[in-house]
């Protein structure tokens, strides 16, 4: 899948960008193996998971908007270390993702572009009900909203909601918090590129 350029030629987004999503997991498991060797029982080290996925990493979070400060945002083809999972902005690739709904995940590089552009990125994990999942394609239906599943097991939340600077954290939808991030983020204050192009980008997923 290769990015279509806008402005001069690129690569595609870089394949090892989510590789690194597997790193949470191997570390947890080596925890695991060891601190069961001392007698630590594992239910206590991973929580008991729900239908969605994995416990909320901080249910206190669930339905607060956090915000970050974001230092950089230069072109890079190469893959970023993002500091929140998901990312709410920083170096990205040359070449936005595209708004819209997608039912696999896409690269975090083109997403943070969008982002930038004033998009509102919506994550979700895999075993997300079906009912869930037509609520996030519903409000992907919006200019500047983007929705992709999140794959490797570290979403914190079963529904993620980012922008650039900002991240809402949701068990379930609809919900009042949800429409007013999309209302006050998409194209918001924070956007250092509001109306820049959220089409004609990349279009692929992984």
């Amino acid at each position: 899948m290769t990015a279509r350029p806008v402005a001069g030629p690129v690569g595609p987004p870089p394949a090892g960008s989510r590789s690194r999503r597997r790193r949470p997991i191997v570390v947890w498991v080596l925890a695991v193996v060891l601190l069961a060797a001392a007698g630590v029982p594992a239910v206590i080290l991973l929580g008991g998971a729900g239908d969605n996925g994995p416990d909320v990493a901080d249910p206190a979070l669930i339905g607060q908007v956090q915000t970050f400060d974001v230092a950089s945002r230069n072109h890079t083809e190469n893959p970023v270390d993002y500091p929140q999972t998901p990312p709410v902005g920083g170096d990205h690739h040359p070449v936005w993702q595209d708004c819209g709904f997608y039912g696999e995940p896409v690269f975090d590089e083109t997403a943070v572009h969008s982002m930038e552009h004033g998009a509102v990125w919506i994550t979700f994990r895999p075993e997300l009900p079906d009912d869930q999942v037509d609520h996030i394609r519903a409000l992907a239906q919006q200019d500047y909203v983007l929705a992709s599943r999140w794959d490797g097991g570290d979403l914190p939340a079963p529904i993620v909601l980012s922008a650039w600077g900002a991240q809402l954290w949701l068990e379930a939808l609809p919900d009042p918090a949800a429409d007013e991030f999309v209302a006050t983020h998409r194209l918001g204050s924070g956007t250092p590129e509001p109306g820049a192009p959220c089409t004609g980008g990349h279009a692929g997923t992984h």
